[in-house]
């Protein structure tokens, strides 16, 4: 089992990266938790990998219960949050839960928003079950729930107790959330990493393929990436974190201007990062050929580079109440 440290002094905690649940109930005892818990997760992968995560657990004797919310964006609402916060203040009266975030993105940044305002906070881990929650959401804080005008625009920083990834649950993956996760992979090598850059230009076709090795690799990589970078800067106080944030400006603003429906979020980012690159060579800050290698990449993964039939003036909407626009300008 791989471990790689967020390091925030009394928030610090571990992202472990394995291939079986069933050293996680050691890694809960270590970081003080049980034994009892809130599953939030889908339906279908509860059925599909439920009794994997359960059964060494409830071994280790925990008490667990499930909160099941629909698979798709439109579940990361006020609407889906206070149904979730309702059921846990009927059932939950008397004993302090520990959430347990199984599943993807949405999953996670739900289960943290309601963890966070829960009787002022209750702990949380993150199970991420896809590509694009192991290298991204699952780690570094940022919880959430979307408006209909904009992304991400309700949340707070508020950790998780530990993440633990199970490369595993990647294997039945459809091929376009994998290229989704892909995207943030990309949006890695690009911010930090030659190495992985190259890695990908060479083993992309594996990384589409799944090949666990592969895949575990930049896994790996990415999480180092950006848990060097939240240590450094949790709350993007500092100008350090920013950088994670490369193809979400416009990416978030198309996630917006097409109701969360058009797009999985992996697919905006490309086109934001395509477009955020392209303005940087018009600025003379980036030669020609890295915005080609980029898009280049990007194509190779089979995301878009660009779109059509997207309101302009939905896009500008959503830019304006994009949490990075500050002082009337766009950072």
């Amino acid at each position: 089992m791989n471990t790689v440290r967020v390091s925030l002094r009394d928030r610090s905690y571990p992202i472990y990266l394995s291939r079986s649940y069933v050293q996680l109930p050691a890694c809960l005892r270590r970081s003080g938790l049980g034994p009892y818990g809130w599953v939030v997760s889908h339906r279908m992968l509860l059925r599909r990998f439920g009794s994997q995560l359960m059964a060494p657990l409830r071994r280790a004797g925990w008490r667990l219960e499930t909160l099941e919310v629909p698979e798709s964006e439109q579940s990361k609402s006020y609407a889906m949050a206070e149904r979730l916060l309702q059921q846990l203040a009927r059932r939950a009266a008397t004993r302090t839960p520990v959430l347990l975030a199984f599943g993807g993105g949405v999953v996670g940044d739900l289960t943290g928003f309601v963890a966070a305002v829960f009787r002022r906070g209750v702990p949380y881990v993150q199970l991420p079950t896809t590509l694009l929650a192991q290298v991204d959401s699952a780690i570094g804080g940022k919880v959430g729930v979307d408006l209909p005008l904009a992304k991400n625009m309700v949340g707070a920083f508020y950790h998780p107790r530990l993440v633990f990834a199970n490369m595993r649950v990647l294997s039945p993956l459809p091929l376009r959330q994998r290229r989704s996760g892909l995207s943030e992979i990309i949006k890695y090598a690009a911010i930090a990493d030659p190495t992985l850059w190259e890695f990908l230009e060479r083993q992309m076709d594996a990384c589409l393929a799944g090949d666990p090795t592969a895949l575990e690799w930049a896994i790996a990589r990415c999480c180092r990436i950006k848990a060097r970078v939240v240590s450094a800067d949790e709350r993007e106080t500092r100008g350090m974190r920013t950088v994670l944030n490369f193809g979400h400006t416009l990416g978030h603003a198309l996630e917006a201007a097409t109701g969360y429906r058009r797009f999985t979020h992996g697919e905006a980012i490309a086109i934001g990062m395509a477009a955020a690159s392209e303005l940087s060579v018009a600025h003379g800050l980036l030669p020609r050929a890295g915005h080609e290698r980029l898009v280049c990449l990007l194509r190779a993964a089979g995301l878009p580079t660009q779109t059509h039939g997207v309101s302009l003036a939905a896009v500008r909407r959503a830019w304006r109440l994009d949490k990075k626009f500050t002082t009337g300008r766009m950072r």
